[in-house]
């Protein structure tokens, strides 16, 4: 199951699992279908342990997930993403910020298409899944997850091949009781790092809003946040928006289902 690719779907996951990561999404977009999309993702160094230690103990395969490591999101990918699919790099910038790495990152889009081959493809996610405006059958749009059937080709050119080093091939295998052991441990530094959860994404859509899955709106903007106060009441929540609006006066041209 992987969703909100053009969120980063697994940062936004890695998140919800580990509480180490701080995540801020804002996307906005315009009458024509442009727009912006910006984000903010901050790691202590306990998350980054961590989100190493799940990918060896291979828990983002066992969740069916795929969690980016800080340091492979880059902008030279960003940038490769972005050619030729109407996507510019407005911002990317790399920092500690009170102990933290941070990374914030400014887009702007021609569309929803290109935007999530570049979220997709440079980072963690799967390119192709993302979200796309479509046409409700009372005439107004609805924007909801989709995926993009995108030549084999361009994913190839972005995605690097995996090397291992002469350590790594030589390690051996753990056995299952092994792992087990590993993964109840993970468990326990999982539940203690809750504490530092905060994750919030909006979007902001062209046209009055007149049904939205966001526990939260304001104005044309939907908003879903969860933090260590709200978690358990927010389990169940759906975090892959459907949002219907308003298509009065708006040049977006509609996806066909």
């Amino acid at each position: 199951m992987k969703k909100l690719a053009m969120l980063t779907i697994a940062a936004l996951t890695a998140l919800s699992l580990t509480g180490c990561i701080q995540l801020y999404s804002d996307t906005v977009i315009e009458k024509d279908g442009s727009g912006t999309a910006s984000l903010t993702i901050s790691m202590s160094p306990t998350g980054a342990e961590l989100v190493k230690e799940m990918k060896e103990l291979e828990m983002d395969k066992d969740q069916n997930m795929e969690m980016p490591m800080f340091e492979d999101i880059n902008k030279d990918d960003l940038v490769k993403a972005a050619k030729g699919h109407g996507v510019k790099i407005k911002k990317f910038e790399k920092a500690n910020v009170h102990g933290r790495d941070q990374i914030d990152i400014l887009l702007e889009f021609e569309d929803l298409k290109g935007l999530s081959f570049v979220m997709g493809s440079a980072m963690g996610g799967e390119a192709g899944d993302g979200y796309g405006i479509f046409e409700a059958t009372d005439g107004n749009f609805i924007l909801k997850a989709t995926h993009y059937d995108f030549p084999a080709e361009e994913v190839a050119a972005i995605e690097e091949p995996e090397t291992g080093t002469g350590e790594e091939a030589d390690k051996p295998a753990m056995t299952d009781e092994e792992k087990a052991q590993k993964q109840m441990a993970m468990m326990g530094k999982l539940m203690g790092a809750m504490a530092e959860l905060d994750v919030k994404f909006t979007i902001t859509v062209p046209g009055e809003i007149i049904e939205s899955n966001a526990p939260a709106m304001e104005g044309n903007t939907s908003i879903w946040a969860v933090n260590a106060s709200n978690m358990m009441s927010q389990q169940g929540t759906d975090m892959e928006p459907v949002i219907t609006f308003s298509s009065k006066g708006l040049k977006i041209k509609p996806l066909k289902e």
